[in-house]
């Protein structure tokens, strides 16, 4: 099997255990889920999907040199997010931002990927937990292949980078010990800065706040009286969102109309609007030394403290926000 994929180029796949994990019904399904919730129906590219974004986590292990095992558990790792992703969990108020994680062996078990593996001489046992591949998985601040994927990934495809960047970076990480690190200081302080700038132009973006958490309020009151089920919240973006739409809910069609590309919000600075927030992220890549130590960015170069420094008066506090688009306020 041929992938094209926009960050890492082409790559022949030829292990039949994970071309069909890519063609279940349970990968399948997150084409239709964006990794970014709201947010395309309000930005222009903001449109990458939990499946593209898994299908580069599983490449870049690839290319690090993991195993067949550690493969499969990229390709499955985002395979229980609800329709929207992340809006779920701020709909159900749910502040660690795991719901998906909560109920990743029910969808798993509910699955044809226990059978599959089964079919080439694994089992669920031999891919999980995740928690166990450190290449896909590392807890703040490191480097680790989600993390790296959908960073370069949503970057690059709404211009902030372009492919030559992206290259020249990749080709500076290495599989040190089963731990992704940097080869030289530069380049941990361009992922960084570049991580810094998606948390606060694109995460925390006031547009795109405030259109997650619209959506958020629709599902929160759709779950509330009936109108849309727990089970309903594992479809796909569209499909959820069609169901919002034929309950024709007065309150729940206002939340709705804000989501339109002509929204317009800013950061109200008076703070009076009213205060959104996300969890707080931080990152501080290892660098490999000469003399083969790793040795924390931080630690060579300050510039690393003030960008989290930022970030974390921004992720902590919130920010205030105000619609000042015209057009939608008098569409509702």
């Amino acid at each position: 099997m041929l992938i094209h994929d926009a960050v890492y180029g082409s790559h022949h796949l030829h292990e039949p255990v994970l071309i069909e994990v890519l063609h279940s019904a349970a990968l399948q399904r997150i084409q239709g889920v964006h990794v970014s919730g709201a947010s395309f129906l309000v930005r222009e590219k903001r449109d990458v999907s939990r499946y593209e974004h898994s299908v580069g986590v599983t490449l870049l292990i690839r290319i690090l040199g993991g195993s067949v095992q550690e493969q499969v558990a990229g390709l499955l790792h985002d395979v229980a997010h609800t329709a929207f992703s992340h809006v779920v969990d701020f709909a159900l108020d749910n502040r660690t931002e795991d719901f998906h994680e909560q109920h990743f062996m029910h969808v798993i078990e509910s699955s044809s990927i226990p059978a599959i593996l089964q079919q080439h001489d694994l089992s669920s046992d031999d891919i999980l937990p995740l928690e166990r591949w450190p290449l896909l998985e590392q807890p703040m601040p490191d480097l680790c292949a989600d993390r790296i994927d959908y960073t370069l990934r949503d970057l690059l495809r709404i211009g902030f980078i372009d492919d030559i960047s992206v290259q020249a970076f990749l080709a500076q990480l290495q599989n040190y010990g089963g731990k992704i690190v940097c080869r030289s200081l530069d380049a941990a302080l361009w992922f960084t800065e570049y991580y810094a700038r998606l948390v606060l132009e694109l995460f925390l973006h006031p547009r795109e706040l405030f259109a997650n958490q619209q959506l958020a309020a629709a599902l929160r009151l759709a779950l509330s009286n009936g109108g849309v089920r727990k089970e309903d919240l594992f479809l796909q973006d569209a499909e959820l969102f069609a169901r919002l739409q034929a309950l024709h809910h007065p309150d729940i069609d206002r939340y709705l109309q804000y989501l339109q590309p002509a929204l317009e919000v800013i950061e109200d600075t008076t703070g009076n609007g009213e205060k959104f927030s996300l969890k707080a992220r931080h990152l501080d890549p290892l660098v490999l030394q000469e003399d083969a130590r790793v040795v924390r960015c931080s630690a060579l170069d300050s510039r690393v403290d003030r960008v989290q420094a930022i970030m974390r008066q921004k992720t902590t506090n919130g920010i205030c926000l105000r619609v000042v688009d015209p057009i939608c306020e008098d569409n509702i």
